[in-house]
């Protein structure tokens, strides 16, 4: 049972449906239609006051941004929602295993390794198997850059971070770089076949060229970092053995929950056990 009120804000999509479920008050937009890089607005919410309650957000989009950034400035305990690392739900159609989604305290990604109880375990299993068939070895580097919404999070510049990230792997290695941007229409499983390594800030695609072989060079935020390496040894990348990556998967699977877990308590129990 949950000792705190959770407050969550709304920004007016489909996804108010999860802010819902698993906050106890919940801000309203009194907006409709809401550009994605807009900002929403939530009367009923107090900016001057701020709250004493922990907060949830879903995405970083639509003001919910704003709220990140408050968050994070004043140290302020917070949980976000966003697509689940496996079977995610699109377009708020449920899956196979119906509307999925994850939840992170305080930060955007599950970046450790977290120590699960039988109860966990049993509960996660229904998402298994999750197949990983061992180490592959190739030739090109890809290259995924942050998106526009995780730029404008971070407060980055996409092409300083591209332009950057080639001239440190220069440094290293001489292979042939590949940039992949989110608006690459050829299949990610594609560009991964003869992969040497993946490079990326914190993109999910991390998770895909994992499990289909291909080491991964990630940022400290990332939900990839606890197998990742340093950009320096990119010639020499991390091989996880088969026990860290079913850690790894584990710790992913544990912060993804569906709709009827975020409604009835489990999610949150969950979460703030073992984050």
């Amino acid at each position: 049972m949950k000792n705190v009120s959770i407050e969550g804000f709304c920004t007016s999509t489909g996804k108010d449906e999860f802010i819902k479920a698993f906050c106890d008050i919940v801000h309203d937009n009194s907006k409709n239609d809401i550009e994605q890089f807009a900002f929403g607005d939530w009367p009923t919410f107090d900016w001057q006051k701020w709250t004493t309650n922990p907060i949830a957000v879903v995405g970083t989009l639509r003001g919910s941004e704003k709220i990140i950034w408050e968050c994070q400035k004043r140290n302020h305990e917070f949980y976000y929602m966003d697509h689940a690392y496996f079977y995610p739900t699109r377009d708020y159609m449920p899956g196979k295993y119906g509307q999925l989604y994850r939840v992170v305290k305080n930060q955007l990604q599950l970046n450790k390794i977290v120590e699960l109880t039988n109860k966990d375990k049993k509960r996660i299993e229904k998402y298994k198997p999750i197949t990983f068939n061992g180490w592959k070895f190739g030739t090109h580097i890809l290259v995924c850059p942050p998106t526009p919404a995780i730029c404008r999070l971070y407060h980055i510049d996409e092409q300083m971070w591209i332009d950057e990230t080639l001239a440190e792997l220069r440094r290293f290695t001489d292979r042939q770089v590949i940039v992949r941007k989110k608006n690459e229409t050829q299949p990610l499983s594609k560009q991964l076949e003869g992969c040497h390594a993946l490079v990326s800030m914190q993109s999910t695609a991390a998770i895909e060229a994992v499990l289909a072989g291909v080491p991964v060079f990630c940022n400290g935020v990332s939900q990839s970092y606890p197998v990742s390496e340093k950009l320096e040894h990119i010639e020499n990348p991390f091989y996880a053995d088969k026990e860290l990556i079913d850690l790894w998967i584990d710790s992913l699977l544990s912060c993804q929950f569906n709709l009827e877990e975020f409604k009835n308590g489990v999610a949150y129990e969950a979460v703030k056990r073992l984050q």
